[in-house]
């Protein structure tokens, strides 16, 4: 397998749990929506909205998984056999990326909940939906920052590992 094959078998991967979450999510609110008398329309919207995202988010993991692991993974345009080996930095790549596309998920249903809230409440209850909702909004942003940054935080640890340590490049130079 490949870098690329790889990575987009973590997004099935992350996709399928995706789908199970908000199929769970789903069945608890039917167990509790069915025995409540009288639940209103906005309410039953409201939570269907919430576990749909989460399993349309699951679906387009699935689909878009070749999409998404050419975003994560950038392979060289000629063959080379040392650049399809996989190395420690491209695990951490991939596992940074994949933990970003799971707060990303992890917040969507969330956020999109909260919106329709908000909207549907009227204009005094948006300032507390969003202070409420500073939370999520942090999980959202840290996702994004993750799944597009992920380089940047694989550079940072590996100065961070290496700092106060002297390489071999050192040595030499100082004899």
């Amino acid at each position: 397998m490949n870098k690329r094959e790889i990575t987009g078998l973590a997004c099935k991967i992350l996709g399928i749990f995706f789908i199970i979450q908000g199929t769970n999510v789903l069945s608890n609110i039917l167990t509790f929506l069915i025995p409540t008398p009288n639940p209103t329309g906005h309410e039953i919207l409201l939570n269907i909205i919430f576990s749909s995202v989460y399993i349309l988010f699951g679906v387009l993991l699935w689909f878009l998984s070749d999409k998404i692991s050419a975003v994560m993974v950038k392979e060289k345009k000629h063959f080379d056999i040392k650049s399809s080996s996989i190395g420690i930095d491209d695990i951490h790549r991939v596992s940074f990326s994949v933990l970003g596309l799971y707060f990303i998920g992890n917040s969507l249903p969330k956020l999109v909940s909260n919106l329709t809230y908000s909207m549907s409440n009227g204009p005094n209850s948006i300032t507390r939906v969003i202070l409420g909702s500073v939370g999520v909004i942090t999980e959202f942003i840290i996702g994004l920052w993750i799944f597009f940054g992920s380089q940047g935080l694989i550079n940072f640890l590996n100065n961070i590992r290496t700092t106060g340590l002297k390489r071999e490049n050192d040595t030499e130079e100082e004899e």
